[in-house]
């Protein structure tokens, strides 16, 4: 027999909560996982160490460069120009894209796809 919609109702919210709950644990968990890594960090850079291992666990330390983008104008001319689009990342706007075919615009290379999802809200 299948379950009643009100069953469904109140398992989908406990495992809202549940979730809810562990990503909660994950965020402190990360806080205390980055103090860590400071910590680790600084003594090792203290000690002249690049790497250490103890019990099967390794840790190194290494350099890598990130972008920070401070004119994304700049940045789009330049990628526009260069045609260096391997330099941004491929995702589309929802938004962007939902505001402009309420608009009556075509836009190449892309389908619209529905996606039916509930809206769940706890009192």
């Amino acid at each position: 027999m299948a379950k009643k919609l009100n069953d469904l109702l109140a398992e989908y919210g406990k495992a809202r909560d549940e979730i809810k709950s562990l990503q909660a644990q994950e965020k402190e968990l990360n806080v205390i996982k980055r103090e860590l890594e400071y910590q680790i960090t600084i003594r090792m850079q203290e000690e002249g160490l690049d790497k250490i291992s103890n019990s099967g666990r390794t840790v190194s330390i290494k350099q890598e460069i990130v972008p920070t983008v401070e004119d994304w104008d700049a940045l789009q001319d330049h990628v526009v120009k260069t045609r260096q689009f391997e330099l941004l990342q491929k995702r589309m706007s929802a938004t962007a894209y939902r505001e402009l075919i309420s608009l009556g615009a075509d836009v190449p290379g892309v389908i619209s796809t529905e996606l039916t999802r509930i809206n769940y809200r706890s009192t």
